[in-house]
């Protein structure tokens, strides 16, 4: 409490806002046992009595915020219309309000936030309460209507209630909870613009002022981005928007792909680095006016917020700039120097101003990353004492920045590049230095000389171009991105104390050394040659005693210590890096993909198969050009890649495609690009068009081999598990890495690949969409036992009959032209999993096949109405079945 009071003060209030998030559940008990342990403390170390009633309340303090805060954190939208929650949706709401956000304009929607005020039938809350607007425009016209919504209008919406959708597989994105975390718990879906009119409300002065301000604040945001439009070129316009105003919604997604991957975002979006760019411009211009040192910090004082606000407040400058005007203000008083109290005097007002920016990832990585530069770039100095000044301090900043943003990356984005360091070090320089600076001036001058801001514009554009094809070449270097299970949060605190603790204990042993040698150079005179034989016998004995002096128990000790951390931190790092063992379980995984498929296939031995990848479907019409999505929902990016890198799934042993449908195939391209694989098995044919060319170029560009698997094969994947390939006869077969000479077929469903998995001696037939026609071809040669009879497992399992197995992945989601009487009561399986669509607009899964499926007794599971299941196999063969959302 005596040396760094306000970052003790910032440790408990951050620990006790995580507790409390932790443990909301619990938190009677929770509370009782911080007290417990407070009153324990209080005894026993009587000596800091005060730092402990100090710090521990202001534990609890937080503790009780956050409590109080999520308490709160409900909707009264339901008690206000006098209905339960459940019986709002989809039902017609009427609502008033202002719009709270910028609107956003994606192709035919429109979304922004909203605080509604008054429904139908006179109904007002309390308090007015936040909700998302998602508006589907009806034509392309009404695209000018919507252009001219801006923040702050007072607005009357006609549309339907909505619920924010949940994850519907394990540890995937929570749209939810997200929405949750900015307070807002419902959405009104509406079509077309005449569903938005403008209205009057009765709000305060201020309140309207407010939102006045904001609106021009958005009007300036709009012509500056409409300015940078005009001085740049189509490639980088998006990304100078991000660079120079904060605004990322123009910014290229293969673009933010690439610079993601290596490690680049935060130069894409507005955070400490600009802020300190701007202020350092600001300062040095004031100084270049003869301002003095305290009126220039005054001013840019007043001028950081307004520049956060130009830039769209996001948490890492909304930090940065606290932390500058806090600083800028020390100092012009000559006070408070220390960057660590300023960074923590900053966290702790944020965290009372909001308490959700503790669980944001740009808050979080903001905070560790600068507090990390503060404390490690000093240990980090002497390692590079060899290196040149000018050298050595970007080396240590983005060494250092990698080192502490590193255990957070792989949390959140389970990837990391190994160049990643190597893209900063030369990147973020040419950034920082040339096209910031320079991107800010030629904004500055388009509004006085524009010819002179087109020519630096275009230079500009050249050095980006520059800088997009080295992203590029970076990001195809093979082996260098990484996947990273998502580690826990015991991993994480480790990697940090041992980490400090090396580096520490190094800084210690390195100025002892440079202490002695100073004080062995002091005592030794300058010799001659005719010298060197008096002084040679003190160097030796100066050489035994320093040998000697590494022995003393001091130095020992750190040694001993810097070693021991080193070694734990290279072990725990191996031991993140690598994939979480089965134990010799099976895992099947069906995922919810909405209407389509998609198997993820977990073998004993940790082998790692996918079946089909599931893809949204798009049904373009000619002239509805202007609905296309600028960064549409695609289920491989957006779902799959995801999931497979939060799982830790550093390969693929097999990608198997049952055939070429879009709702089968539509995510697999993604995969191929960012999951290594090492084998694609498909049916031998390609669907009618060219739906399947970019998956199939993909493959041959990385030399995949692709196999078409004959009727009765095996595939042993590993000891306990093996696919035996029911379907179909193929067309064509065999190994074979090219395209030439593959039939076409139109109706893939009757191609599907059918296959059975024997895994710890338990059996799982795999469907894809195949039709009653093909099911009874499959019966048919089932009767011909020799067809099989390599598997001899199969051969013994089954009866003249039938064949009793464990789940049946029902066809084509549940349609009626699939799961024939005769194919169900030939497998009689004691599980029937159906992969379908929660909304879908087919009627799947039709009643007809679900009467088939009651009448042999098997369960059923959905995805619909359960989300992702998961099917584990034990080594003994017990199963055991976990989904999202259990059936009541």
């Amino acid at each position: 409490m005596q040396t760094r009071p306000l970052v003790a003060l910032c440790a408990v209030w951050v620990g006790g806002s995580m507790i409390a998030c932790l443990t909301s559940e619990y938190i009677g008990w929770v509370l009782a046992g911080l007290s417990l342990i407070l009153c324990s403390n209080y005894l026993l170390l009587p000596e800091n009595r005060r730092s402990i009633i100090i710090l521990g309340s202001v534990m609890l303090i937080a503790l009780l915020y956050w409590h109080w805060n999520e308490v709160n954190n409900i909707s009264r939208i339901p008690s206000t219309l006098q209905v339960q929650a459940s019986q709002m949706i989809d039902q017609p709401v009427q609502s008033s309000g202002i719009i709270i956000s910028p609107i956003k304009i994606d192709g035919d929607l429109v979304t922004f936030l909203m605080n509604t005020y008054h429904f139908q039938k006179d109904q007002s809350l309390a308090t007015p309460e936040k909700v998302r607007i998602q508006l589907k425009l009806a034509k392309e016209s009404e695209l000018q209507t919507a252009a001219l919504w801006q923040r702050g209008d007072q607005i009357q919406i006609q549309g339907v209630w909505k619920v924010p959708g949940e994850a519907r597989n394990f540890n995937t994105f929570n749209y939810r909870d997200y929405l949750r975390t900015q307070y807002v718990h419902w959405i009104i879906s509406a079509k077309g613009a005449h569903s938005l009119e403008k209205t009057t409300l009765p709000l305060s002065k201020i309140t309207q002022w407010k939102w006045e301000l904001l609106r021009y604040n958005d009007q300036v945001r709009a012509d500056l981005g409409a300015r940078i439009d005009a001085l740049f070129d189509d490639h980088d316009r998006g990304y100078m928007k991000g660079l120079l105003i904060g605004d990322s919604g123009d910014l290229d997604p293969e673009t933010f792909a690439s610079f993601s991957r290596q490690g680049l975002t935060h130069i894409l979006a507005i955070s400490g680095l600009h802020v300190a760019i701007y202020t350092a411009i600001l300062l040095w211009l004031l100084r270049q006016m003869r301002v003095t040192k305290e009126r220039a910090c005054l001013i840019v004082i007043v001028l950081l917020p307004i520049y956060v606000l130009l830039t769209g407040a996001s948490p890492s400058a909304v930090r940065a700039g606290i932390m500058g005007m806090i600083g800028l203000y020390a100092l012009s008083r000559g006070i408070l120097k220390d960057g660590l109290h300023i960074l923590c005097a900053a966290c702790i007002g944020m965290l009372i101003y909001e308490p959700y920016y503790l669980l944001n990832v740009s808050f979080q990585l903001s905070f560790i990353v600068t507090a990390g530069l503060i404390i490690f770039v000093p240990l980090v100095q002497p390692l590079l004492q060899k290196i040149p000044s000018k050298w050595a301090g970007a080396i240590a900043v983005t060494w250092v920045a990698q080192m502490i943003s590193f255990p957070l990356t792989i949390y959140y984005f389970n990837q990391f590049s190994i160049l990643s360091s190597v893209a900063n070090f030369i990147l973020v320089p040419i950034v920082s230095l040339i096209v910031l600076p320079i991107g800010s001036i030629v904004l500055a001058l388009s509004y006085v000389w524009l010819p002179i801001a087109n020519s630096l514009g275009n230079g500009v554009s050249w050095i980006n171009t520059w800088t997009f094809h080295l992203v590029d070449w970076i990001d195809v270097i093979p082996g260098m991105l990484t996947i990273w299970y998502s580690p826990s949060m015991l991993w994480i605190l480790l990697y940090y104390v041992l980490l400090y603790i090396g580096l520490r204990c190094n800084q210690s042993i390195i100025q002892w050394k440079f202490r002695e040698q100073s004080a062995h150079a002091d005592s030794s005179d300058h010799s001659t040659d005719l010298q060197s034989a008096i002084t040679q016998p003190l160097k030796t004995i100066h050489s035994k005693w320093h040998a000697v002096s590494y022995q003393s128990p001091w130095i020992k000790r750190r040694y001993i210590a810097c070693w021991i951390s080193g070694c734990l931190v290279t072990i725990l790092i191996i031991y993140g890096y690598i994939q979480p063992t089965t134990s010799g379980n099976g895992i099947v995984q069906y995922l919810d993909v909405g209407q389509g498929d998609s198997i993820l296939i977990t073998t004993p031995q940790g082998k790692q198969i996918l079946v089909d990848g599931g893809g949204t479907m798009t049904f373009e019409r000619p002239g509805q050009e202007w609905r296309k999505r600028k960064n549409p929902y695609e289920i491989g990016n957006k779902l799959l890649v995801p999931l497979l890198k939060k799982r830790g799934i550093h390969q693929l042993d097999a990608v198997l495609l049952t055939h070429g449908d879009h709702d089968h195939a539509g995510g697999l391209p993604a995969v191929v690009k960012q999951i290594p694989v090492n084998h694609f098995i498909f049916n031998g044919t390609l669907p009618d068009g060219d739906s399947l060319n970019p998956l199939m170029k993909t493959l041959l560009d990385q030399q995949i081999p692709l196999i078409t698997p004959t009727l009765g094969s095996e595939l042993q994947i590993d000891d306990q598990t093996t696919l035996t390939f029911l379907a179909p006869e193929s067309l064509h077969q065999g190994k074979n890495n090219q395209l030439k000479g593959l039939p076409r077929e139109e109706n893939q469903n009757h191609y599907s690949v059918v296959f059975l998995l024997t895994m710890n001696k338990r059996n799982f037939v795999f469907t894809g969409d195949a039709d009653q026609a093909e099911e009874q071809g499959i019966l048919y040669h089932l009767q011909q036992s020799s067809t099989f009879e390599s598997n001899s497992a199969f051969v013994a399992s089954r009866t003249e009959s039938t064949f009793p197995i464990d789940v049946l992945k029902i066809g084509h989601h549940g349609s009626k032209t699939s799961s024939s009487s005769e194919w169900l009561h030939y497998w009689q399986p004691h599980l029937s999993v159906i992969s379908v669509g929660a909304t879908n607009t087919y009627g799947h899964p039709t009643e007809e096949v679900l009467q088939r499926i009651e009448q042999v007794d098997s369960e059923v599971a959905r995805t619909d109405l359960q989300g992702e299941i998961q099917i584990q196999v034990t080594p003994d063969g017990d199963m055991l079945e976990r989904v999202m959302f259990p059936l009541p």
